[in-house]
């Protein structure tokens, strides 16, 4: 009898362990994120963005170690396609070292700006329980990853972007339509123009000096400058130069940008989108404060200056 106890224990137990190493069942992860559906959603459908928060991929460097070809996110012995994007729900086959895994991410409700995110894939009860299955261990991983990244504006939008307040509300402003390669001579007109018509003035000219540009057609750009002013009671309201003010302590969104003057556009760019994913409504054009010295700037020259949205 006892015997037989034995061998029934030893079968079912032997049974136990078969079922657990052999049969699959779906598991599922979530966390909770502080963003909305469709921001989430944008992160999680598109495999630019994937290679920011996904391991393997988050952690290597994006110009030389990992590719995106033909639908596919590549980095040595791994890569990852979606498969699949329905509503707010994304699958992704991922191999690495020549195994396979499906998964799914989906975008959930949960309450007032935040959401849930689910992560659901197939595994065994033994590598679940003992975590030998790589592939879902990163994806886990990169669950968390992905909450981190879209709470850390660097990370996500490539510069760090802050609110603050206004402090200089009065602008000697023109505009000028040129052709592209007079760009840097017509900058440098525009504000000498401002500069000189202050002083005639007497506006008080205090050094601040901001810009913004947008493409005119094909071949031309439409430039608009301003100048800080202190005495902003006797500028014109009308003509080729006007008083343009802002809102004391009003809102604006800052990035600090350092390089190519020719490159600034991406931090205001990168503002733009900050505004959109967080449901800011705009007041005005967003401009470039300039902070390195000067009015007249090469393409590729680096400066420092403060890309600024105004917000509310």
């Amino acid at each position: 009898m006892k015997k037989r106890i034995i061998i029934i224990v030893f079968i079912l137990l032997t049974a136990f362990i078969l079922y657990g190493v052999l049969v699959k069942a779906v598991f599922h992860k979530e966390i909770e994120i502080n963003s909305s559906i469709p921001v989430i959603h944008r992160e999680i459908s598109s495999l630019d963005k994937i290679a920011r928060w996904f391991v393997p991929y988050s952690s290597v460097d994006t110009n030389t170690n990992k590719i995106i070809k033909q639908g596919s996110l590549e980095y040595t012995n791994a890569s990852l396609q979606i498969t699949k994007v329905v509503g707010f729900s994304a699958w992704y086959q991922v191999v690495e070292n020549k195994r396979s895994e499906n998964l799914l991410f989906e975008v959930m409700p949960d309450t007032g700006h935040y959401a849930k995110v689910r992560l659901s894939y197939k595994n065994t009860f033994w590598n679940e329980i003992f975590g030998t299955n790589e592939i879902i261990n990163n994806a886990v991983k990169s669950l968390q990853n992905l909450k981190d990244y879209l709470a850390d504006n660097k990370k996500m939008y490539g510069y760090e972007i802050e609110m603050i307040s206004v402090t200089d509300t009065a602008f000697l402003f023109t505009s000028k339509v040129v052709a592209n390669p007079a760009k840097k001579a017509s900058f440098k007109n525009l504000f000498e123009s401002l500069i000189k018509f202050a002083e005639l003035k007497n506006l008080g000219y205090n050094g601040v000096r901001i810009f913004y540009t947008l493409p005119y057609g094909k071949d031309s750009i439409h430039l608009f400058t301003s100048i800080g002013i202190t005495k902003p009671e006797d500028a014109p309201f009308t003509g080729d130069f006007t008083l343009k003010r802002m809102p004391y302590m009003g809102k604006l969104l800052k990035s600090y940008y350092q390089g190519n003057f020719g490159n600034v556009i991406s931090a205001l760019d990168a503002i733009a989108q900050f505004q959109s994913d967080n449901g800011m409504n705009s007041m005005a054009i967003p401009f470039v404060k300039l902070i390195t010295e000067g009015i007249e700037f090469d393409d590729s020259q680096i400066i420092q200056a403060n890309a600024l949205y105004p917000v509310y």
